[in-house]
């Protein structure tokens, strides 16, 4: 059995996806301790990029836009440090807007904000509970302790972890959280000889009735040095056949991709799941905050004010303002 150990911080910050990176980058400015678990291998969350061979492939988050002052600072420095670049202005018709990528996939984005943090990745928190003077949260023999929690996760896994530590939160908060629902996605991934019959810029958006709703050349979005795409499945399709045999639903995926594959020659392919993708709604509020008894428990991630990259970041940004105000 290994040894148990106990982490202090100013405030624990459980996910380290967007929300969870962003609001530890700005509590950690203004000098608090903070500590960031992560139950994957790396950080990022739906940042996320695949190698297969010599190829990158994003098989989360394709791209994202700027609307806001606070994410174009933050999008400006990524650019400046050679991590994100524009990839195009629309897919089909241009409006202007630019879409951003990672230049070495959307993970190297994640990367770059979590560099200077700390971050504990591989870290699976099985319950958090209440404590004298704040919050535990215990992960096998590991516990991690802070006055304040803040909660990036998808909501599920979060409640899971509260309900397991017998963690009553305020009815209300409760309600809106219970409330929040997620659309499931599954990715596949294919490498190939030559260029896919995928359009310029490299993208495509489609309907949710169609087969795929995003198609993406990952050689010409800039991220791949060799021929990649990634194909996101409706979300109907997902939810029907998140759970079915991974080679069944890959060669089935296949055939329905055979239109954006062309004449191409497949090498490898593979699929990628995600349960919670998305919010099918978002909450109204950018963060929720349980502060009873001076025990400060916060909620934040891409379901609450708004969703997408964006709207995970201003979460995050939103939760640690919050919290340093109460």
């Amino acid at each position: 059995m290994s040894p148990s150990s106990t982490t202090t911080a100013d405030v624990l910050i459980i996910g380290a996806g967007l929300s969870g990176l962003t609001a530890a980058r700005e509590l950690t400015r203004h000098g608090l301790r903070v500590v960031v678990v992560e139950k994957a291998r790396t950080v990022g969350g739906r940042l996320a990029t695949q190698p297969m061979g010599p190829a990158l492939l994003d098989h989360g988050a394709q791209f994202f836009t700027v609307r806001g002052d606070d994410f174009a600072a933050t999008v400006e420095e990524a650019v400046d440090a050679g991590v994100v670049h524009e990839w195009c202005r629309g897919f089909g018709e241009p409006d202007g807007y630019a879409r951003y990528a990672g230049s070495a996939g959307m993970h190297g984005f994640a990367a770059w904000l979590a560099s200077d943090l700390t971050v504990l990745t591989g870290v699976q928190i099985e319950e958090i509970r209440k404590a004298r003077t704040g919050w535990t949260a215990r992960a096998g023999a590991n516990v991690y302790e802070a006055p304040t929690i803040l909660l990036t996760a998808p909501v599920p896994q979060s409640l899971a972890m509260l309900d397991k530590g017998s963690v009553r939160i305020d009815s209300e908060i409760a309600d809106q959280l219970s409330s929040v629902e997620y659309f499931a996605t599954i990715a596949l991934l294919m490498t190939l000889e030559s260029s896919p019959a995928v359009p310029e810029p490299g993208g495509v958006q489609l309907a949710e009735s169609e087969a795929f709703t995003f198609v993406a050349d990952n050689r010409r979005k800039g991220i791949s040095p060799n021929h990649a795409v990634t194909l996101h499945a409706n979300h109907d399709y997902s939810l029907r056949r998140f759970d079915h045999p991974v080679e069944e639903v890959c060669r089935e995926l296949e055939e329905l991709a055979a239109p954006w594959i062309g004449d191409a020659t497949v090498l490898a392919s593979d699929v990628k799941h995600w349960r919670h993708a998305g919010p099918v709604k978002a909450l109204a509020d950018r963060v929720l905050v349980d502060a009873g008894a001076g025990q400060r428990l916060a909620f934040a991630g891409d379901a609450f004010g708004g969703p997408k990259v964006e709207g995970a970041f201003n979460s995050g940004l939103a939760a640690a303002r919050t919290l340093r105000e109460i």
